[in-house]
This record gives structure tokens, C-alpha cells and sequence, in this order.
């Protein structure tokens, strides 16, 4: 008897280890067989399904589905009825319990294996979970430079230099509007054109699941600078528009007529644009091919333009109001910068396919943007027999707008990013991106150039009469800049 049931047991091992061998297994949310079923004997139980989850951290996400009707035991068990056995069996021998071993995935002939190799070389098959760490791409440490190409708003220029054909009336010459007067410099935006530019990026993942981390960036766009020049020795005729505050009609200051003054003018705008911040970033979802993250921060933003007016004036000898050869020497200046600083809120998310990646960036910035505006202007009188003066004010910067004004608004940045590229290597990888940024509330220099003269306050004002003009009247407007970049971002 004791013999009979021995051999009992043996034959129900036996029984399992087969139909455990016999059961096909398969991985994930996808059907797919990794190794297909021996075909059935006689006597032998039917097989059970085995599924697995992928990501499973212990054996209860093991589900087996087995046959409703299991077969009948060899006759020489004997006539006792037992339940089907499960499919993974300790072994027998072994005097502790120990669990079973995962099964090595084979794939069957003929099928293939819808894989897609991840950053770290792994598999970026269906997961049993939507979120689930550790959160790639690899690497605690990052840092990326990238190539700006982008174009900003440019600022708004009035008209600054005029010229009328030879013969024109002194009265009318270089005066707007007038269907013989044409604009030489001004009268339309500056500064807007595509600008070469530097961005750094850098981060460090705190935990080691890269869940939270922090990460720091700055970048700066080269100055745009237009300038222009122009000059006569009193054969044509070149003027400065402006609008006569004290006769209401539009003039213009000669800066070459013929028999009068000979004379140059140039006139140059520059712009500049710096900005960087620093981001808390809290992962929202992830896994090892995706992951979404939050971040919230500071942001610094900061944008400059000056203007720059100058005239070197000769008087002729048909000047008749000053000896022949006097020298004026006439500087306009209008500089203004916008230092916004705030907090920031925005989402970064990638997705990873492979060797291919994309991502996007989409943050805003509320907060307070300090406007800094500076006028100054100033004339020299060079006289031949005599010592040189000089004067406080130009001609768009007189007296009644010329200082220092400092003000603070409330501004509004928000900003986009795009991004696709390749990893090249387990650490490194290329990419090209798109990149837009507005900033409302910015004071830009040539908005607070006031074309209303009072003549009576050009140098040397012996009597000045009349409203006090051009006038300090701050203007604000909108910036925006986009463009393209090209970057690669080293992992550690």
C-alpha cells in the first residue's frame, strides 16, 4: 500500500511537469504565443493557458486558465478523484517551498516579435499599467547646448530721414507728407530680422526612479543692429521730419540744402534679448518610453533697444544767420530695457519610439516686467573764431522729455516648444526643435520718440514760448519671438 501510494505521487509530478511544459505562454496585452504547445498525447492532462503580465512584481499577477475537463488519471493510480494540478509545481524533492522560476519568453517560428528597442536597449512592449517607473530617457545628469535661429518683433520706427528732389523750396524741402518728399531711414519696424543665438540647458534628477528633479536653463540671442548713413556736401537735400508744434503743420530740420548746409546723418537701432530660469520638475506619468512631468519655477526675461540719432552739420556761406564753416554737432538717444521677472507653470512631455524621440514644452509665466526708458540729447556749436558750447537737447530730445523713467507693470509670458531628434548613442542624442515666446507690456525705444517739436527749444533757446514738446509719453506693445534650433543633450 505504502509502495502503491508512492508511485501515485510520482505520477502526478510526472503528469504536471508535462502539462506545465505543454502550456503555451504569452506576454502583455498583445496575444502573441511565445512558445507554441506540444501536441497532446493520450492519457495526458489538456493544457493549461498561462498569462503573464510584463511588468508583474510577484507570481499572484500569474492567471492561469485551464481546461474545464480534465482527463483521466492512468488506471494505476487508483480510483480516488484529485483536482487538476496547477501548472508550475515546487519541486517535490526540495524540503522548503521555493517559488517558481519565470519561464525564458521563446518566441514560435513564424512569429515575429513587435518589439521596439528602448534608450536603454530594452523593450518597449505594452505594459500592464499606464505609469509605471523607472521613467526614461536614462541618465540622473543632463545637459544640452543649442544653435538659435530665431526672429523677434522688431521695433517700430518713425520716420527719421527725409529727401526731396534738387530745386525744392526750403519750405517744403524733406517735409511730410509731400508727394516730392521720400523716406530714406525709418517709417516702419527695425530689428526683426533672424538672429544667431546660444541656449544651455541642464538638470539633475533627485531620486532614483526620475521622478523629481530640478534643472536650470539660459539662453541669449546676438544683437540685432540696423543702422544707416547718409551725407551730402550741399548738392542734395536731406532733412529731419518732424511736426512743428507751434504752427501745426508739418516741417523738417535741413540737415543738407544746396548753398545752406552741407552735412551727414546717421542713424542706428539696436536690439538685444537674454533670458533663463529655474524649474522644480515632478514627473505626472511615465515609463520607460514616455513620461509627462510638471514644472513650476522662476523665469527672468529681459529685452533692450536704443536708438541712436546723430547729425554733423557745416554751415555755407548762403546761411546768412551764422558765419560760413560753423559746426553743429546734434545727438538724439532713446534706450529702453525690460526686465520681467516671475513664477512659471508649465508641462514637458516625450514619447520615445525606438532611436526616434518627440517632445513638447508648454509653460507660462506670470509676473512683473520693470520698464526702464532713457532719453538724452545733446548739441554742439562749434563756431570758427570762438569757443565751442553746448547744449542740453537735440531735436527729438528736448528738455520737456529728456530723463531717466522707471515703471512697473504686470506682464504675461507664455512659451512653446517643440522638439524631435535621434539617440545616437545610449547617452547622447540629436535634435531640432521650434520655439515660440510673447511677452506682453514691453516698452520698446522708438515707440517713445515724439515727433511734436516746439522749435522754440532748440538750442540756444534765447526765448522759448509755447507747449513744451516733443513730451515723454510712454508707449507699450507686445514682443514675440519664434524660430528654429538644432541641439544635442549629453545624459550621465
Amino acid at each position: 500500500m505504502f509502495v502503491r501510494k508512492l508511485l501515485g505521487v510520482a505520477a502526478f509530478a510526472g503528469l504536471s511537469a508535462s502539462a506545465a511544459a505543454q502550456s503555451p505562454v504569452y506576454y502583455g496585452t498583445t496575444w502573441r504565443p511565445v512558445q507554441a504547445s506540444a501536441a497532446e498525447q493520450p492519457g495526458v492532462m489538456p493544457s493549461s493557458i498561462t498569462v503573464i503580465c510584463q511588468n508583474a512584481p510577484s507570481v499572484t499577477d500569474i492567471r492561469q486558465v485551464a481546461a474545464t475537463e480534465p482527463s483521466p488519471l492512468p488506471a494505476d493510480i487508483g480510483s480516488e478523484q484529485k483536482p487538476a494540478p496547477p501548472s508550475v509545481l515546487p519541486d517535490v524533492s526540495s524540503t522548503a517551498s521555493a517559488p517558481p522560476a519565470a519561464p525564458t519568453p521563446m518566441v514560435s517560428p513564424g512569429t515575429p516579435a513587435a518589439s521596439i528597442p528602448t534608450l536603454e536597449g530594452s523593450t518597449c512592449a505594452p505594459t500592464c499599467s499606464t505609469c509605471i517607473p523607472p521613467c526614461g530617457p536614462p541618465g540622473r545628469v543632463w545637459v544640452s547646448a543649442e544653435w538659435l535661429f530665431w526672429a523677434a518683433t522688431g521695433q517700430h520706427l518713425p520716420p527719421i530721414a527725409t529727401t526731396s528732389p534738387a530745386g525744392t523750396d526750403r519750405s517744403l524741402a524733406g517735409v511730410l507728407p509731400s508727394p516730392n518728399t521720400n523716406v530714406l531711414y525709418g517709417g516702419d519696424r527695425a530689428n526683426n530680422d533672424f538672429r544667431n543665438g546660444l541656449r544651455i540647458n541642464g538638470g539633475v534628477w533627485l531620486d532614483d526612479n526620475h521622478l523629481f528633479g530640478i534643472e536650470g536653463n539660459f539662453f541669449f540671442l546676438g544683437g540685432s543692429k540696423n543702422a544707416f548713413a547718409t551725407s551730402s556736401n550741399g548738392s542734395q537735400i536731406i532733412s529731419r521730419p518732424f511736426f512743428n508744434a507751434l504752427t501745426g503743420l508739418p516741417d523738417a530740420e535741413l540737415v543738407s540744402y544746396p548753398g545752406v548746409l552741407a552735412g551727414s546723418l546717421t542713424a542706428e537701432s539696436r536690439s538685444s534679448v537674454i533670458g533663463g530660469g529655474v524649474n522644480a520638475v515632478h514627473n505626472l506619468c511615465c515609463n520607460p518610453c514616455s513620461r509627462i512631468d510638471l514644472l513650476y519655477g522662476y523665469r527672468y526675461f529681459n529685452v533692450s533697444d536704443e536708438i541712436d540719432i546723430r547729425e554733423n552739420l557745416t554751415a555755407l556761406s548762403g546761411q546768412g544767420l551764422v558765419p560760413a564753416g560753423t559746426q553743429y554737432q546734434i545727438v538724439d538717444k532713446f534706450k529702453t530695457q525690460n526686465n520681467f521677472n516671475g513664477g512659471v507653470i508649465g508641462l514637458n512631455a516625450e514619447e520615445r519610439f525606438g532611436m526616434f524621440f518627440v517632445g513638447a514644452r508648454a509653460s507660462v509665466a506670470l509676473g512683473a516686467n520693470n520698464e526702464v526708458i532713457d532719453i538724452n540729447g545733446v548739441t554742439r556749436v562749434m563756431p570758427p573764431n570762438g569757443p565751442a558750447m553746448a547744449y542740453v537737447g537735440g531735436l527729438l530730445a528736448q528738455p520737456s522729455n529728456i530723463g531717466h523713467y522707471n515703471n512697473t507693470v504686470f506682464a504675461v509670458m507664455p512659451e512653446l516648444g517643440l522638439r524631435a531628434g535621434v539617440q545616437v548613442t545610449q547617452w547622447a542624442r540629436v535634435f531640432a526643435g521650434y520655439n515660440f515666446l510673447y511677452l506682453s507690456n514691453v516698452a520698446r525705444a522708438g515707440d517713445q520718440i515724439d515727433l511734436r517739436v516746439n522749435p522754440t527749444q532748440l538750442p540756444p533757446r534765447t526765448l522759448v514760448t509755447g507747449p513744451n514738446l516733443p513730451a515723454f509719453t510712454p508707449h507699450t506693445t507686445d514682443f514675440t519671438i519664434n524660430g528654429f534650433s538644432l541641439g544635442v543633450e549629453f545624459r550621465f
